[in-house]
C-alpha cells in the first residue's frame, strides 16, 4: 500500500465524518447554510485532520462490504457527535417553549429560519440568542476538537452510545428546566394571586387582569434572568464535549 493511498484513506474516512457533522451540528448545520459551505468546511478540516489522525483510521479495505461499513461507521460518528452538541440549541427552545406557556403565548407561532419547523415566539427568541452565545463563546470550535479527540478513544459502541445519550439527555432536560423556572416560578405566584382576588372580589373580571399581568411580569422576568443563559450554553458545550468523549471511549 502506497503512502498516497493510506493518506487518501484517512482523507476519505475524515471527510465523511465531518460531512456527518455538518448535516447535524448546531450551527454549520442550519437549513440556510448553503450545501457548497458544508462541503468546503469538511473538506478543508479534514484535510487538516486527517495527517494527524492517519494511523488512527482503519486499514485500506479490501472489499466493497468493509469499505461500505468504514464509511458507514464514519458518518454515523459525525451525525452522533453533531446531534450531542445541537441538543444545547434544543433544550434551549424547550425552554422557550415552557415560558411560552406559562406566560399565555404558548399558541402564537413563528417559523424557525434554522431548522425550518414553527415554533412559539419564546422559543425562536432564546434559540437564536443561544446560536449566537454559541458562536461567541466559540463553541463551534469545541465542536471540531471533539472529532478530533473522538480519533484518540476506542471507537463507538452501542453500550457507550447509549449511556452517553441518555446522560446527556437527563442533563439538558434538567438545564431546560433550570431556564425556564424562573417565569414559571413568577407565573404561578400570579396565577395564585389572581386566585385569591377571584375569591375575595367575586366581580371581578380576573381573567382580563391576569392575562397582561402575567404576560408584563414574565417578561420582566425573562429580561432579568436573560444574562443566565450564557452560562446555560457554556454549561452545555462542556456536557456535550464530555459525552462525545464518553461515547468514544476517549473519556473517563
Amino acid at each position: 500500500m502506497s503512502v498516497e493511498t493510506s493518506a487518501f484513506w484517512a482523507f476519505l474516512l475524515v471527510f465523511v465524518r465531518c460531512s456527518g457533522l455538518m448535516l447535524a451540528s448546531p450551527f454549520l448545520g442550519a437549513q440556510n447554510v448553503p450545501v457548497k459551505i458544508r462541503v468546503l468546511t469538511a473538506a478543508a478540516f479534514a484535510v487538516c485532520l486527517s495527517m494527524v489522525v492517519r494511523d488512527k483510521v482503519p486499514p485500506v479495505p479490501q472489499d466493497m462490504v468493509t469499505l461500505a461499513m468504514a464509511v458507514g461507521y464514519e458518518a454515523a460518528a459525525g451525525l452522533i457527535i453533531g446531534a450531542f452538541f445541537n441538543l444545547i440549541l434544543q433544550a434551549i427552545q424547550m425552554a422557550g417553549s415552557v415560558s411560552d406557556m406559562q406566560m399565555g403565548l404558548g399558541s402564537s407561532q413563528v417559523l424557525n429560519p434554522v431548522s425550518g419547523v414553527p415554533v412559539t415566539v419564546l422559543s425562536q427568541f432564546k434559540y437564536m440568542l443561544a446560536l449566537v452565545i454559541f458562536v461567541s463563546v466559540d463553541a463551534h470550535h469545541a465542536v471540531f476538537q471533539a472529532v478530533a479527540a473522538s480519533y484518540q478513544g476506542g471507537g463507538l459502541t452501542g453500550a457507550s452510545t447509549y449511556r452517553s445519550a441518555a446522560d446527556l439527555l437527563q442533563t439538558f432536560s434538567l438545564l431546560a428546566l433550570q431556564i425556564a423556572a424562573p417565569v414559571a416560578a413568577v407565573s404561578f405566584v400570579v396565577d395564585a394571586a389572581l386566585g385569591l382576588i377571584n375569591k375575595a372580589v367575586p366581580a371581578m373580571q380576573v381573567f382580563f387582569v391576569g392575562v397582561p399581568a402575567k404576560l408584563a411580569i414574565g417578561m420582566t422576568t425573562l429580561a432579568v434572568t436573560l444574562p443566565a443563559l450564557s452560562v446555560g450554553v457554556r454549561s452545555g458545550v462542556e456536557h456535550a464535549s464530555s459525552a462525545v468523549l464518553k461515547a468514544f471511549g476517549a473519556g473517563n
